[in-house]
This record gives structure tokens, sequence and C-alpha cells, in this order.
């Protein structure tokens, strides 16, 4: 076993260099007064060529949360993220609740107010280090994380450190917490020895249960109307080439509802889109795969009959108080393995189920082609229009990307028009409906990879949510040309359309503008990119649409610039 000693360091030196050794690639914060050990540390370490976390000035919390939530999703480690005490913590909840309910691993810490009036290192130097400090900090958060702590003191520091990792890298994922107090990261230790590499790994997902899944492929075999469902599945990279496979060797359609990653090519015959009812109405066996709400019980349910399966690390969804959904089979295990593992005992059913399986494939390959007409004839209607439509600049969207872009959606993109082929090109880490995470994830991305083109799709109002000159002052301090294309409906569409769904023939319905739901006042979002060096161009007329989007492509591929489209745009 391989050790590591430090010589005349503080807390904070030996802290940086272990997360370091931990494989942490960066440090995206927003500083306060409480991080002035770190900085120390951080400045040595830059002087003296020793490694730490690379840190990345991020001027909002939430740019900070999200880009490490974005980073994993394109590398698969998590990421290290420090707020400022108390209001700076409260501004990083939006990011840390998308992570928690997305099962994004994150270590999450923050400085905690100088414990001490004086004496110590480190002690109380400003009148705030009064005012800011809480009673318990933690506890505004502690629901949205797997694990919090605050450390105590240098001896217990490896122990931490490793312990905050390995529980937020455990299945199910999700961010855990650290108070970093100032008068701790700022002791000084003549020596510190840590292990390299850590002995403390992460739990393995676990294994489905082998006569669970020979129940399961039986009944998935030989049904007549059977239905996979799923929403986060292709947050797993592995998923997409498994269960596609699988729906294509047994003939079993798969919606993909409300989904926040695309766990199956949508051109493939056995994708049934996005809308679950007209299946689930009918269906004889639901199968759903890492999905809290595969149906809205208000909409539809299935019969009384139909056996309904679920698969995930966490089937139960321990999170969500009230879940009432049908569970006729539960399986607790990672995706992946699950899927793997349920083709391989499906095979038996082969022979004995040919002529399901046939029947199957012939009805959802004519229902999968009929879709597709209706959506292709859509577009076509939309083209003659003299609005841009959403189906319109989703499909152009769809025009300039190749198959390795990775499109950021917060918007009302219409997915079906984008032909995903690949895993994680297709991300909405909104999992906690915290709107501003499009722009971060984005820049994450693009940080992970910067050779990607990277295309976050912003909602007019998604777009202020995202405190975007945080954003484009990152992308232009550390060269993450992305294109950013703002959805300018001039409203929030989400509310509107909850109002009219609620109250169908009240006054909200009949009115010409809902109140609290839309803009009267034109905003220029183009003009913002342009404070940051940036290329901001405005969008209305759908013949410009195309050559927009092309120039937005050459400048941010080809000169290395941010672009953003301001894209005036109607739902019909």
């Amino acid at each position: 076993m391989g050790k590591t000693t430090l010589k005349n360091v503080t807390v904070a030196d030996a802290y940086l260099s272990i997360l370091a050794d931990r494989g942490i690639d960066y440090l995206f914060a927003n500083a306060g007064t409480d991080f002035t050990p770190l900085i120390e540390a951080l400045a040595k370490a830059q002087a003296l060529g020793t490694p730490t976390p690379i840190p990345i000035t991020c001027p909002h919390e939430n740019t900070a949360q999200h880009m490490a939530i974005g980073y994993y999703l394109a590398t698969g480690r998590q990421q290290l993220t420090m707020m400022h005490v108390n209001v700076g913590t409260a501004n990083g909840l939006n990011g840390l609740l998308n992570a928690q309910r997305g099962g994004i691993p994150m270590l999450f810490t923050a400085g905690r107010t100088p414990v001490n009036e004086d004496t110590l290192p480190g002690h109380r130097s400003l009148d705030i280090h009064w005012t800011q400090e809480m009673y318990d900090q933690a506890g505004m958060l502690r629901e949205a994380v797997k694990w919090d702590y605050e450390l105590r003191n240098s001896v217990q520091l490896e122990t931490v450190v490793d312990r905050a990792l390995s529980v937020s890298m455990s299945e199910p994922r999700g961010p855990v917490y650290l108070a970093l107090p100032r008068e701790i990261l700022a002791q000084e230790m003549s020596e510190y020895t840590y292990n390299s590499p850590t002995r403390v790994q992460p739990a393995t997902a676990p294994a489905p249960d082998a006569g669970a899944l020979d129940e399961i492929a039986a009944l998935l075999a030989k049904a007549e109307r059977p239905l996979l469902i799923t929403n986060w599945g292709g947050r797993n990279p592995n998923v997409m080439a498994l269960l596609t496979d699988l729906a294509d060797r047994f003939a079993l359609p798969v919606v993909e509802f409300r989904n926040r990653y695309v766990a199956m090519p949508p051109l493939h015959p056995m994708h049934a889109g996005h809308d679950p009812n007209p299946y689930i109405e009918n269906a004889d066996v639901i199968m759903i795969i890492d999905c809290a709400a595969p149906w809205l019980p208000s909409q539809v349910r299935p019969p009384e009959k139909c056996k309904v399966i679920h698969m995930a690390v966490d089937p139960m969804y321990g999170f969500v108080p009230i879940r009432g959904f049908e569970a006729d089979i539960s399986v607790s295990c990672a995706t992946d393995v699950g899927l793997s593992l349920l083709s391989d005992a499906m095979e038996s059913h082969i022979g004995s189920a040919s002529t399901q399986i046939e029947n199957r494939r012939q009805v959802q390959t004519k229902r999968h082609k009929e879709q597709r007409e209706t959506l292709l004839q859509k577009l076509e209607d939309d083209k003659r229009k003299s609005t841009i439509s959403y189906a319109l600049l989703s499909h152009s969207i769809n025009e300039i990307r190749d198959a390795d872009t990775v499109i950021i959606k917060e918007s009302s993109l219409l997915q079906q028009y984008i032909e995903t082929e690949k895993p994680l090109t297709m991300i909405n880490a909104g999992a906690a409906s915290g709107l501003g995470h499009g722009l971060g994830v984005a820049l994450g991305v693009k940080l992970a990879d910067r050779d990607r083109m990277v295309i976050a799709t912003e909602g007019d109002g998604a777009y202020i949510f995202n405190n975007p000159l945080s954003c484009h002052y990152v992308a232009a301090e550390q060269d993450l040309p992305v294109i950013t294309i703002v959805f300018n409906n001039q409203h929030w569409q989400a509310v509107d359309r909850a109002t009219k769904n609620q109250y169908p023939d009240g006054y909200a319905a009949q009115s010409n503008r809902q109140p609290l739901t839309h803009f009267t006042v034109d905003q220029h979002y183009e003009k913002a990119v342009e404070v940051a060096g940036g290329y901001g161009e405005q969008v209305t007329d759908p013949k410009e649409l195309m050559s927009a989007l092309e120039r937005a492509k050459k400048i941010t591929m080809v000169d290395k610039r941010q672009a953003l489209l301001n894209v005036t745009c109607v739902g019909v």
C-alpha cells in the first residue's frame, strides 16, 4: 500500500492534495471570506507546481453546481464544488436538488463561519462573521444529500474525504455535503501522511435476483401487448445499446416518458414515442426502467390484470414521500446489469414465444411508421408558416449537429426531431425542476471534451434563471465556446399549460395573457452574450433560421467564440 507524505503544510494544503489524488479534477467555486486558507493553499500549489483540483471561478453558485453535474455526465467522475457560508450555500441548493433527484454524485462543500472570536489562526476577522453564523447550516440541505458532516480536526481529514467520496459514488449515487471551518483549514502541520491510492472504494451496485429475472423474462416473452417505459434510463451510458438490443430482438415497444436522457434511438422501429397513455390502457405487461413516475394516474391506469414490473437501483424511490404505482415485481440493480441479465434470461423463450414476438413486431413497426409520418407532416406544414415553430427549430438544430454533438434541453425542444444515436448526447439535468441548469451543464460537458459541439437550448424564462452573465463569463474565461439557443416565446409555458389543464374553462384559459406567466417587455438576450465577448443574433424569420444556425456553428467550432441565438418561436 502506497503512502504520500507532505511536509510543512496546512490542513487546506493536505485537503486539496488528497482530493487531487482521489481523481477530483476541478473545484467549481464561488468564494467567500471563509475560503482564505483554501485560496492560500491553491496559490501555494500553483507556485510550487503541486497537484490540486483546478479552480474554476464561477460568479454565481448555480453555475458551479451545474458545471459539476455536466462534467460528471460527460466523464463519469464526480467533482468538487464550494460555496460561501449560509447565503452562498442557499444559492447552491437549486443545483444540489437537481443533483440529488437526478442521482448525480457531487462533493458539495461550504465554508463554516469561524467559531473563535480571537486567538486561533483563522478566527473571526470581519463583522459579518458574527451575523452570518447559523445554528445548523446543514439543516437547510440535509434532505437533499446522502451524508453531511463538518470537518472537526486534522487527524480525521483523510477519513472524512474518503467517506464523502465513497458514499457519493455508491448506488444510488447522489451529492454529499461537507462544511469546512476556517480555523481547521488554517491549522499547520509539520508532516501529514495519507494512503495513495485510497483503500476506501464505493460499494458495487446491487445485482438483480435471478428468480425475479426468470419470472420477468417469461412474462415479457409471452405478452401480447408489453410495454417498456423509461425516464432516466439513458443516464447510464451502457443502457442504450442493451435496451435497444432487447427491444429489437424481442419486439418490445419502448416509451420514453418525460425523459431526461435518451435511452433508445428515436428512429428505431421499437421506439414508441413519448406518450405512454395509448399503450398503458391496453397493456398486459409493463416494465418500468429507472422511472419514478411512469404515467399520470389521473389520466390513465393499466388494466387490472396487467403485470407491472420495476427495475432501478432504488425501485422504491425512497426520496419520494408518496408513490403508489402498482409493483407486482420490483428488482433492485444497476440498470445496465439488469438489462443484460434479463436479455440472457429471455433467450430460452425465443422459440416458444416466436409467434408473439413476430406479432408484436408487426404491430409496433406499423405504429412507429405512422408516428414518424405524423411528425414529418407536422414539420412540412410548419415550414410553410411565417413564424418559427418548435418543430421547425428542433429539426433545424438537428440539421447542424453531428452524432457526437451534445444537446442540453432546458427548452421546448421537440426531441422527436433530434435523431439521437449515442448515449448522453441529449441531457436534461433539471431532475428537481430546478430551472437554470442548462448553461452550466453545457459548460461542464464542454470542459470535459473541448472538441465536441455543445448546444444549450433554453426557454426564455429558463435562460434568466441560469444567471446568464455568470455562465457567459465562465465560457469566456475558460475558452468554452458553446452555442446557446433561446426558445423565446415570451412566457413560462409550463405554468400556462398547467393552469389551463386544471381550469380548462376558467378565467385564465379565456384570457389573452395569464397573470404571472408572460413577459411584457421584449428581451434582447442576444446582447447579454456580447458582454463577455460572444456573438449574439436575434432570429424572427424562418427563412433566416438555418443560416443563423450555421453562423453560430462556425463561430463556436472554428472561431472558438461562444454564440447565442435569440429565436422568436411559437409552439403551434
